[in-house]
């Protein structure tokens, strides 16, 4: 049994799409957690989920990963990433939700569901991108790999209505400021990662592997007083003090991808920006 203080592996898909209307550069697929989820209840977030057993026996080896990022993927959005995506688009409806369900269900593995699809996984349509872990704060804390992924032509992305109810297609910038306003909430990884994706210029950038630096693992501290609660990015200059130095003086607000620190407040995560 794990030890549940370590956390558990885990990979998320930064699904993206073209913006049909080119009133942006490209939109992003966001899930609502369930109000009643045990974590990140009620956030919007980007599709993904921790390794289990049949990704295979390493759970943080790369083959087990984009395992897991494809299979979530598929269960979560119906979204799937095979080696032939028009081969996809042929199968029937019928098809892909009895084996999509069955996949839900943990009946089966990734290469089982795709092999009674006549499919083979497409790992090279998967781009690393981030790696993030849980602050230590959390009783449950996850060390999650973040791909990008184009959204393949002929399929269609929904929520699965089971660990989410909600599913929508929205460029970085507006999902910030949904987050702004109040209209969405956004889990505090994607703030800070939407905000590194809005400042993006081309979409060849999305298809760029993270260097191996930008995969060491972001740890974020939580610090609370009370009902105030913020968490320090490892770039904070607070960071290593694992508090706030100024309580009167949180930071300044300021765009998400330059933030060092995220507050809580009225129900959502904001991105401020702490100098040294």
């Amino acid at each position: 049994m794990p030890d549940p203080m370590e956390p558990l592996a885990s990979a998320s898909v930064i699904l993206w799409r073209p913006d049909p209307a080119g009133e942006a550069l490209f939109e992003i697929f966001l899930l609502k957690r369930r109000g009643k989820s045990r974590f990140m209840p009620n956030c919007f977030v980007f599709p993904g989920g921790r390794v289990e057993p049949h990704d295979g026996d390493d759970p943080f080896s790369e083959k087990t990963l984009l395992c897991c990022a494809i299979r979530e993927l598929w269960e979560e959005a119906g979204v799937i990433l095979a080696k032939d995506p028009v081969a996809v688009t042929s199968l029937s409806d019928t098809e892909l939700g009895e084996v999509r369900s069955g996949l839900q269900k943990g009946g089966a593995s990734l290469d089982d569901a795709l092999n009674r699809l006549g499919l083979a996984p497409g790992v090279g349509f998967l781009t690393p991108y981030a790696r993030w872990i849980t602050p230590v704060a959390r009783k449950q804390r996850y060390d999650t790999f973040f791909y990008t992924a184009q959204m393949p032509q002929g399929q269609k992305a929904v929520s699965d209505h089971l660990e989410t109810t909600e599913g929508i297609w929205i460029s970085p910038l507006e999902a910030l400021r949904q987050n702004e306003s109040g209209e969405v909430s956004l889990a505090p990884p994607q703030v800070r990662i939407l905000g590194e994706l809005s400042v993006f210029k081309e979409l060849t950038e999305l298809d760029i592997p993270a260097v191996e630096s930008k995969l060491e693992p972001v740890l974020p501290f939580l610090w609370t007083d009370g009902s105030t609660r913020v968490i320090l990015l490892p770039w904070d200059p607070d960071y290593e003090k694992a508090r706030p130095g100024d309580l009167d003086r949180l930071g300044l607000g300021c765009p998400a991808d330059q933030a060092t620190r995220l507050l809580h407040s009225k129900g959502r995560w904001q991105p401020l920006r702490m100098v040294a």
